[in-house]
């Protein structure tokens, strides 16, 4: 039994859009938006781990930036973040359906908070996957391979069953050192190619010939 495990933002959901970083940046104060996303992405890790709070996170982030956290702000940064990650990639949507409807296993595997996880597990559009893990709920981030070992036992089968997809080459790198198969994303095209030639997967390659407009990453 082959189950086939994605990454989140740049597989399923896209990147946060430029419009949604600006918006962040003027909550938070910070003038120049480098100053703040370099902020954001070196403190990230712990975040996502779950080894801080989100007002740790934010508070650290913006004392970086020359900037004192209020609880206005904190909160408007929480939703504006969560909000930023929610944009589906409708091509991938679609060969999530088509793969459904063949039987296959699928599972996701985020690196993101537990604010994120949250409203992840309210979309309508990842109920075809059968199971959810996050690392904030799981204490470990990608690409260590502990995580990847850590969802194969969860999910119950050894990890030369699982195929890997994700959209960064260090997450697949980690992956196969765990000792799955690994798949990088670029496309929704690439990957539907990818799965119908793996072993173990039964997935009809000419199901559907057109999708909507995801974005490649």
């Amino acid at each position: 039994m082959t189950w086939v495990i994605l990454d989140f933002a740049g597989v399923i959901g896209q990147h946060q859009p430029q419009a949604d970083q600006d918006a962040m940046a003027a909550t938070a104060g910070v003038p120049a938006a480098g100053t703040f996303w370099q902020a954001y992405w070196d403190h990230r890790e712990d975040y996502d781990a779950g080894r801080s709070d989100a007002g740790d996170y934010w508070a650290t982030v913006l004392a970086e930036c020359g900037e004192i956290l209020t609880p206005h702000t904190l909160d408007r940064l929480i939703s504006l973040d969560v909000a930023s990650w929610l944009h589906p990639n409708q091509e991938t949507i679609e060969l999530l359906d088509d793969l459904a409807m063949q039987g296959t296993n699928m599972a996701l595997l985020s690196n993101c908070p537990r604010e994120l996880a949250a409203a992840l597990e309210t979309l309508p559009w990842l109920d075809k996957l059968s199971r959810k893990f996050y690392s904030s709920h799981l204490s470990m981030v990608k690409p260590s391979p502990e995580i990847y070992l850590t969802v194969a036992k969860l999910i119950g089968v050894e990890p030369s069953k699982c195929v890997f997809v994700d959209d960064r080459p260090a997450n697949v790198s980690g992956a196969e050192q765990a000792n799955m198969q690994g798949i990088v994303f670029t496309d929704a095209t690439r990957l539907r190619e990818a799965l119908s030639n793996l072993d173990g997967l039964t997935f009809d390659r000419e199901h559907r010939s057109s999708g909507g407009g995801g974005q490649t990453s």
